[in-house]
């Protein structure tokens, strides 16, 4: 299994490399009422193209840091799991009608089926960022990718997919400059538009290349959407993502953690296998890790950052719900809230996404998840009181 999980990590770590031709080698606060200024000539003067930027750190693990647009409310982090790493950074114009994004949290790395043994098979199994899964070139992963990611926006249409050939040269390139031969690799753009509540003609594009290692391959995907034409923000989504500095401290600290890592994921299996509560344990990992990187977010004490979230209720529904489904996350409200509400006065909480139940402890915002038997049972082998928690439904 160790020796899995390194080759995983090892088909991560030359994938940084790859990055340049994209750009570049616990409670959630209840949102609050934020005068909506969607509509004011200001920031929408405000929401224009522009290359003027701000760097900004990663709270969870200072792994990285980027450089994110003046005036535009931001969140950067890093979704971790064993030694699997997702640069994830979304930035949101002052009107709310251009969002822009760099990184997947739940995007796996691929390990190819006929290289897995039976530990790489297991972990595939309970590893949310590791899949058993066939090489796919991008101009098939691309489309299905991006369907299945915003297909569920109203009246999403993908009407167009293209090769990117440009970012092969620079991806080859690359790994050229770096005394390396450049792996088997395919880049592709998918473009679509959904209409917002209000009946706004948003127009989005997902660029995505896909790399295969042989024994494993991996994706990169970046996008944005926006009232405008993609064009004119496509520089801006570039110097996003290209000025992406990874903290070599940080790749230290995960090389001399590695050893205990890989024991606790052992460990953590074998328990599973063994006891339902240790299993139940296991599946709220997913939640526990999400409310830690919200913690960090808050706790970090950047204004771009917390207004991102802050704000959450003075955008429209479809707005949130294409932040939602960047980030894989869920908007979630006391029981009776009208689906694709607003909050109209009640706390709403970010959630992960992975769920069907969602409990949540009013007095702190730390929630609990489940499938659709999750109830006061399961909560207490967690080792909680029932009492302190309360189901909410999700709204967006």
């Amino acid at each position: 299994m160790v020796s899995n999980l390194r080759s995983v990590s090892s088909l991560v770590g030359a994938c940084a490399l790859s990055l340049m031709l994209l750009g570049g080698c616990v409670a959630t606060p209840p949102a609050q009422t934020l005068v909506d200024e969607r509509r004011s000539e200001s920031a929408v003067d405000a929401s224009a193209p522009t290359l003027e930027t701000v760097r900004v750190v990663d709270p969870v693990d200072n792994a990285f840091s980027v450089e994110v647009p003046v005036g535009w409310d931001s969140v950067a982090y890093n979704a971790h799991e064993g030694d699997i790493d997702q640069q994830v950074v979304t930035s949101v114009s002052p009107d709310g009608r251009t969002v822009l994004y760099v990184g997947d949290p739940k995007m796996p790395a691929y390990w190819d089926p006929d290289s897995a043994d039976g530990l790489t098979r297991q972990l595939a199994d309970w590893l949310d960022l590791m899949e058993l899964r066939y090489y796919e070139a991008a101009e098939f992963y691309v489309p299905q990718y991006t369907q299945a990611k915003f297909g569920a926006l109203p009246d999403f249409d993908l009407f167009a997919v293209n090769d990117v050939p440009e970012l092969l040269v620079s991806l080859q390139q690359t790994y050229e400059n770096a005394g390396l031969t450049p792996p088997e690799a395919h880049a592709s753009e998918a473009r679509f538009t959904y209409i917002t509540d209000d009946g706004t003609l948003m127009n989005g594009i997902v660029t995505g290349v896909t790399i295969n290692f042989g024994v494993g391959w991996q994706v990169f995907v970046q996008g944005l959407a926006t009232d405008r034409t993609v064009e004119e923000y496509l520089p801006m989504l570039s110097a996003m993502s290209s000025s992406r500095i990874d903290n070599p401290e940080y790749q230290e600290r995960l090389r001399q953690e590695e050893a205990a890592q890989m024991a606790r994921i052992q460990a953590e299996i074998e328990a599973m296998t063994a006891r339902a509560q240790a299993s139940l344990a296991w599946i709220q990992q997913s939640a526990q890790r999400h409310q830690q990187r919200m913690n960090a977010i808050w706790a970090q004490g950047d204004a771009s950052m917390q207004n991102y979230y802050s704000r959450m209720d003075s955008m429209d529904r479809t707005q949130q719900g294409f932040l939602n489904y960047i980030n894989e996350e869920n908007t979630v409200a006391p029981l009776g809230t009208p689906s694709g509400a607003g909050s109209a006065g009640a706390p709403t909480w970010q959630v992960d996404s992975g769920y069907d139940r969602y409990w949540v402890d009013p007095s702190t915002g730390n929630y609990l998840g489940g499938d659709i038997n999750f109830g006061d049972s399961q909560i207490r082998e967690l080792g909680f009181n029932p009492s302190d928690y309360e189901e909410v439904t999700v709204i967006r």
